[in-house]
């Protein structure tokens, strides 16, 4: 498998936790969004991700995945072990809620391309950006489990899409100690390796920019 990722993306970060989770064996892609007016417009790479965004999961036969919550649920089925989501089915609907908060109601509308089409009209992208994670964070804390992790003891899908989106919300000048339960969970997350090991600032294209 090959995942082309970019490292501060938090979409890349969620796959990378969930690669290193379930110790897939990888090579990591990176592909620099900004660098050139950004890798991923590049024809070669457009090929694979018609959306121009990352990830992307290049599989062993060729084919490719792309969308983050889908990548994870392909990888949670193909090995199941260890588990991204709880075995009842109301703890799995909401460990998937949770993760749904973030992927459809707080990072699409703090995207790269979203912010700089906000730029480009003359609004503050700042300003935008802090509006939607605020409120989006402010819902995921309320539907989040008593803990210590977001769907309750043990970690899922939940957490892999809430921490990296905690590290865009600070970028932006969010406190994300107003959130007791997503701090709380946030600082059991890092004792994991899956997640320490695949933090921004560990990958292999990290840079200042």
């Amino acid at each position: 498998m090959k995942l082309y990722s970019y490292w501060r993306s938090s979409c890349s970060w969620r796959v990378r936790i969930a690669l290193a989770h379930k110790r897939i064996p990888h090579e990591l892609v990176p592909v620099h969004l900004i660098r050139g007016g950004g890798e991923q417009h590049d024809s070669a790479y457009a090929s694979l991700n018609p959306m121009r965004q990352v990830p992307a999961l290049a599989l062993d036969d060729g084919d490719v995945l792309t969308q983050s919550p889908a990548i994870i649920e392909y990888l949670e089925e193909l090995y199941p072990e260890p588990p991204l989501l709880p075995r009842d089915p109301l703890s799995r609907a909401r460990a998937r809620e949770l993760a749904a908060i973030v992927a459809t109601g707080i990072q699409p509308l703090q995207n790269l391309s979203v912010l700089r089409e906000i730029e480009r009209i003359g609004a503050d992208r700042a300003a935008w950006a802090r509006t939607w994670l605020e409120r989006g964070l402010a819902a995921l804390e309320s539907r989040a489990a008593p803990g210590p992790l977001l769907a309750g003891d043990g970690m899922t899908l939940a957490d892999i899409f809430a921490v990296p989106q905690l590290y865009n919300a600070r970028r932006f000048g969010i406190d994300t100690d107003a959130y007791p339960a997503l701090s709380r969970a946030e600082s059991a997350c890092m004792q994991i390796p899956a997640f320490w090991d695949t933090r921004p600032e560990a990958q292999p294209d990290a840079d200042a920019r």
